[in-house]
């Protein structure tokens, strides 16, 4: 089986309570948060998991995210550009996954049909997090389920958080790393005596279509995973390679 390596690119960072990823716990903590693309290299495809996002529209939406590098300079601190891309995995169309998506012109893109059907067509209450205008025109590879990408990388679904969210499998020297498929730290990750005492073992996002699939799905990757990547935690921002 190949192994292989994982590169983050922290495109820009900001700031959450703490309760985001961790449900009913940490309200009126303040935790630091990143956003990421994830460039998986070996000697197969070109890979990319999810898209990178830019500060600006979280600055447009509120927040007070941080720009840290474009994409197209934190890949060509990897030797790339986008046009080199072969695969985008977007672990779900929330739109700081995939809004950048027009600048990979060459590449297809991964999606659950159960996460690409709701996000054309979703609820008001979700309505806000997907933006149509973002993976209208995406060149997109619809699979239904888990699926091995390429000998040492699988998909498979990890839904809660979103319909049709999935997570990313690789196998790399340092062990089995998972790049979960929804908006997580590693704290959600984690067990704490609260948490004990109510008889969970991992939380799940503060936003959720359905908690107790979210928590299923934290559990599976916990269980299976060597190394968590989780989406946002801003562990992963100053490393230039993380498995």
């Amino acid at each position: 089986m190949l192994t292989y390596q994982i590169y983050p690119i922290a495109v820009c960072e900001g700031k959450h309570d703490g309760s985001y990823y961790t449900y009913r716990a940490n309200f009126g903590l303040t935790y630091k948060n990143a956003v990421y693309a994830w460039y998986v290299k070996g000697s197969g495809p070109k890979i990319l998991v999810d898209t990178g996002a830019r500060g600006s529209t979280f600055r447009e939406r509120g927040a007070a995210e941080i720009d840290l590098i474009s994409m197209e300079n934190g890949l060509a601190r990897l030797g790339l550009v986008p046009g080199d891309i072969d695969i985008v995995v977007l672990t779900h169309l929330h739109g700081d996954h995939v809004e950048l998506g027009s600048l990979y012109k060459n590449a297809k893109f991964i999606v659950q049909k159960k996460e690409l059907e709701y996000a054309k067509n979703p609820h008001p209450i979700d309505a806000d997090l997907y933006v149509k205008s973002y993976f209208d025109d995406l060149d997109f590879d619809i699979i239904d389920g888990e699926i091995s990408l390429d000998s040492g990388i699988s998909i498979f679904p990890s839904p809660g958080h979103t319909p049709g969210g999935q997570s990313v499998e690789i196998n790399t020297a340092s062990g089995k790393a998972i790049i979960p498929g929804f908006c997580c730290s590693l704290d959600t990750f984690k067990q704490t005596e609260e948490m004990k005492h109510r008889g969970w073992e991992v939380s799940v996002p503060l936003l959720h279509h359905d908690v107790r699939e979210a928590y299923d799905s934290a559990l599976k990757i916990k269980r299976k995973a060597d190394i968590i990547l989780a989406l946002h935690d801003p562990s992963f921002i100053r490393k230039e390679i993380v498995a």
